[in-house]
């Protein structure tokens, strides 16, 4: 039983800011963006089959499902796609603490392919994959994992409960 007005060391707060916390959140949003492309693509590959009738041809390997090799295809690009997207994610995660609306400034980042798409194809391009860029810039702003931001602008106010996290006055 502690007295009234003794200080007790509350349980510690994982800090939000830390290094680790940024480090999840960045391979978490990685693994979010492949989720949403991923996700995307076989719907709309799924459409376009339901829409136009398509049956799928034979596999390069016998019994293996089209969806598997497409699923495998894709993963396999995705590693061309990650040592550019990091960076990129690294930045959202430095920027998003320091503005106030974080969730468009991801927006307008996650839409950026999809406009760079558009400005580099011809105007004939019918390959919807301004759709898929689009669709997964949606899925990922929606769903991205982004840091809280800082509260103040003193180094006092940068980590909010720090102090109440050290020492608490304890209940009577």
């Amino acid at each position: 039983m502690t007295m009234p007005g003794h200080m007790v060391r509350a349980a510690t707060v994982p800090d939000p800011h830390g290094r680790r916390a940024a480090t999840f959140r960045v391979l978490a949003n990685a693994l979010l963006v492949l989720l949403a492309y991923e996700v995307v693509s076989m719907v709309a590959a799924a459409a376009q089959v339901i829409v136009t009738g398509w049956t799928a041809p034979e596999t390069p390997v016998e019994g293996v499902p089209l969806v598997i090799v497409v699923a495998g295809f894709l993963l396999a690009r995705w590693a061309f796609v990650l040592p550019g997207l990091l960076p990129v994610l690294v930045g959202i995660e430095f920027v998003a603490r320091r503005v106030p609306h974080a969730r468009v400034l991801t927006g307008i980042v996650a839409f950026a392919p999809m406009a760079w798409w558009e400005l580099t194809q011809s105007s004939g391009d019918t390959s919807g994959m301004d759709a898929i860029l689009g669709a997964t810039a949606v899925l990922f702003t929606a769903l991205a994992r982004l840091p809280a931001p800082f509260r103040g602008r003193s180094t006092e106010g940068r980590w909010p409960g720090r102090a109440a996290a050290d020492a608490a006055v304890a209940p009577r």
